[in-house]
């Protein structure tokens, strides 16, 4: 995704222009120009997040024939109005809109609302007034107590497991999961079963600073998130927005429900004990559907009511399918034009030879990339080694014809030079760990008799097998120009001796 287009998704999801630029690394004076050309051109992220890359850059370089010019909300009487019990912003655009619909004039999106009235507050250094708005974040976090998991005797404790919790501050609506370890699949598909137990996507997602999540976090540096976690997240159309170090309010609600869920469910279960992860992650979804039915001590209804009421319709919808975990990893493409993975070999186009690619690995597919264009998919191999997988677009014109050979067809051709190159071609093969990947091999071998002949190739071979060579390209062709120095002797001492001994006087020493 170009990253004009990112700038307009990640605004779109809510991130603030700082951490936009610190995600992307760009600056914000682009920041700036991106989201004004599409005021100018009065597009959402809606109108094109579709489009591919060159679709978007040519219609974002167009000026725009006509600017819709949309009506600007009272600031002033906003802010006074958030200062009243019950008001939030997501109300007061509701009235703004409605106003707007009544005099026929254009409005506002939510986020431009919010924009400009932040803008407001920051114009005028006022206090803005700070509230959870539906539907647009979830913090995340681990619990710092482990649950023990038994063996089937139940007497000895095997493993530990950890506890996953994401909730919606807005409504409270929590959600937990256990897991044997704290690794970045486990974290990548807490948060795929989070967003499907939610039903829904919130904008963006409030994570701590552990390594699963956040690569750096440096104080006026880039943020540099895990590559998997931040292809999740665009995956689901969200933002992932790292908490301060050190500013645990900056997650707050997380932090409290993991307390709450630490009593409410890790001490309700403290003398139950577990032998498989599945019978505790059922008793676990049971206790967290009593938290979230349970009514609020100091408001009215309960966690589950204000979640289906009020916050669920905002949240973005699910994708078809979920997100597949997958992990990145860097190669460098060999002579051979095939990246390895797992001792097993993928191809690649040829003109990306010595240059450093990323693999992307998910348990079924393989995907290579450059500088985040995809240039090759393939089935992953899930058994054996050294097996090939290429795709015959990406090999040079003049190595597509090795495509069609095998071990029968190259025996055949070096049987037609002589015994002994079929010896030799023959010794290669049985050597070979794989077949195919002696065929180059063979192949640069049999056509030295284009070069030279099929009779100095066979005499060639021979020496090979005397000599116990190692038949390579490199020494066939040494052998082959020791054949040819030797020929050449021979034949200036046959044509020295052309005169005979009569001529240099041998008549007169009868």
């Amino acid at each position: 995704m170009s990253k004009d287009k990112n700038i307009v998704r990640l605004n779109h999801q809510g991130m603030s222009q700082r951490n936009i630029c610190k995600t992307l690394k760009v600056s914000d004076r682009r920041v700036r120009n991106t989201i004004k050309k599409m005021k100018d051109l009065n597009l959402t992220y809606d109108d094109i997040k579709d489009m591919d890359d060159d679709a978007f850059d040519e219609l974002f370089t167009k000026k725009p024939e006509e600017v819709i010019l949309k009506r600007r909300p009272d600031c002033k009487y906003i802010h006074e109005e958030l200062k009243r019990k019950g008001v939030t912003l997501m109300l007061l655009w509701e009235e703004y809109v409605e106003e707007c619909i009544a005099l026929n004039e254009s409005y506002l999106k939510y986020t431009q609302f919010c924009n400009v009235y932040k803008s407001y507050v920051d114009i005028n250094k006022l206090t803005m007034h700070i509230e959870r708005k539906p539907g647009e974040r979830c913090e995340v976090d681990w619990a710092g107590t482990t649950i023990p998991i038994y063996d089937r005797t139940l007497t000895n404790v095997i493993r530990k497991a950890y506890l996953f919790v994401g909730v919606l501050p807005f409504s409270q609506y929590m959600f937990a999961q256990a897991t044997m370890d704290m690794k970045e699949e486990s974290w990548i598909n807490h948060h795929i079963d989070m967003y499907n137990f939610f039903g829904g996507v919130p904008l963006m997602c409030i994570c701590d600073n552990c390594k699963t999540a956040v690569i750096s976090h440096k104080k006026y540096e880039e943020i540099i998130l895990n590559p998997a976690y931040y292809e999740m997240a665009e995956y689901y159309e969200t933002a992932i927005v790292p908490a301060r170090v050190r500013h645990p309010k900056d997650k707050n609600s997380t932090e409290g429900s993991v307390g709450y869920m630490t009593r409410q469910i890790i001490a309700r279960l403290r003398d139950v004990k577990f032998c498989t992860l599945e019978e505790l992650n059922e008793r676990i979804t049971d206790e967290v559907n009593k938290l979230n039915d349970k009514p609020f001590q100091k408001r009215d209804y309960s966690r589950s009511y204000v979640f289906e009421n009020e916050e669920k319709e905002y949240l973005s919808a699910l994708p078809e399918l979920p997100y597949e975990y997958a992990i990145w990893k860097k190669a460098t493409v060999s002579f051979n034009y095939h990246i390895q993975f797992e001792r097993n070999y993928y191809s690649v186009p040829y003109q990306y030879f010595k240059k450093e690619v990323q693999i992307r690995i998910t348990s079924r597919v393989i995907e290579i990339y450059d500088r985040h264009v995809r240039i090759a998919t393939h089935p992953r191999i899930l058994s054996g080694v050294n097996k090939y997988v290429t795709n015959k677009e990406h090999m040079p014109e003049n190595h597509r014809a090795y495509g069609e050979w095998n071990q029968e067809r190259i025996l055949n051709w070096a049987k037609t030079i002589g015994p002994n190159t079929y010896k030799v071609i023959s010794g290669i093969f049985i050597n070979a760990r794989v077949e195919q990947q002696v065929y180059n091999q063979c192949i640069t071998i049999l056509k030295l008799k284009d070069k030279y002949s099929s009779q100095i190739l066979e005499q060639a071979s021979g020496i090979i097998i005397e000599k116990n060579i190692t038949p390579i390209h490199r020494n066939f062709k040494a052998v082959i120009e020791n054949i040819q120095e030797m020929k050449e002797e021979n034949k200036s001492n046959d044509y020295a001796l052309v005169r005979g001994a009569s001529y240099y006087g041998g008549y007169r020493h009868d």
